[in-house]
């Protein structure tokens, strides 16, 4: 069975985070992928100064007009980093007009990492992105995201308790599912945790928490996880998958000093 997307984000030209992660990832994975692209970055906004940044909000809505008058449909959106509000206009557009009866809406709401936003952004993107989230089918935030859709103050001090009641609330805006990344509660361990609002069934899965930062690992677990939803593996299957996948491209990456702008995903692709 073939399976056909449409990845919503922008291009960082260098760095290996946004589209030119999902693309390859996803294709790989075999789901064939077509592109919205939000805006065009020199190279992604963490640790690089100077970066151009060409906005697409004007031509996104010309794309999708030219894909609705081919009769062009797909059987997920799957959103990741939007720059202006006025984007979330045309993703609602998108699933209205594109999406396949019981296609799904993925969102990823890339706007933030260890308690901050992202450079560039505000408060009308997260109030946007909630908007987003209430019309989604599955969400993956990591925690410093879920506290900003959920209007609360973030803590890296949790517990399971904590975690399960904000998965609850979070499925409480809109989502069925909410799989929360970045969760530890062992030290040396870190993973995702899901929540299934129509059954109410959390799963969990960790793997070794490896202390290095790298750009777009948030990205590679949510392409890897689109592809396995879209598939329609089951939610156990999803979140070994990703966190397998990611600590495995994290690994390739850590004896390259020079290559701290992004991990070595395309190794372990190869791999596989």
């Amino acid at each position: 069975m073939s399976y056909k997307i449409v990845s919503v984000q922008d291009i960082s030209c260098y760095g290996q985070c946004s589209l030119t992660v999902a693309l390859p990832i996803l294709s790989a994975l075999g789901v064939e992928t077509a592109i919205l692209p939000s805006a065009i970055l020199s190279t992604h906004t963490g640790g690089f100064t100077g970066f151009t940044v060409l906005d697409l909000t004007e031509e996104m809505p010309k794309i999708l007009k030219h894909w609705i008058n081919e009769g062009i449909k797909f059987d997920a959106i799957y959103t990741g980093y939007i720059g202006d509000t006025r984007q979330f206009d045309i993703i609602n557009e998108a699933k209205a007009k594109i999406l396949n009866p019981g296609g799904l809406l993925i969102c990823d709401p890339a706007m933030a990492d260890h308690g901050k936003l992202y450079p560039a952004l505000n408060a009308d993107i997260v109030d946007g992105m909630k908007k987003l989230v209430a019309k989604s089918d599955i969400i993956l935030p990591n925690l410093t995201e879920a506290v900003f859709l959920l209007g609360e103050e973030y803590t890296e001090d949790y517990d399971r308790a904590y975690i399960e009641n904000l998965l609850k609330k979070l499925a409480v805006l809109g989502p069925k599912t909410v799989i929360l990344t970045g969760v530890s509660f062992e030290e040396g361990r870190l993973g995702a945790i899901a929540y299934d609002k129509e059954i109410g069934k959390i799963t969990e899965y960790y793997t070794e928490r490896i202390e290095r930062n790298y750009h777009g690992t948030g990205d590679i677990f949510s392409s890897v996880a689109v592809a396995d939803i879209v598939k329609g593996k089951d939610i156990e299957t999803v979140l070994k998958d990703s966190c397998e996948f990611t600590v495995k491209s994290i690994r390739q990456t850590l004896n390259d000093d020079t290559h701290g702008y992004g991990v070595k995903f395309e190794e372990v692709l190869e791999k596989n």
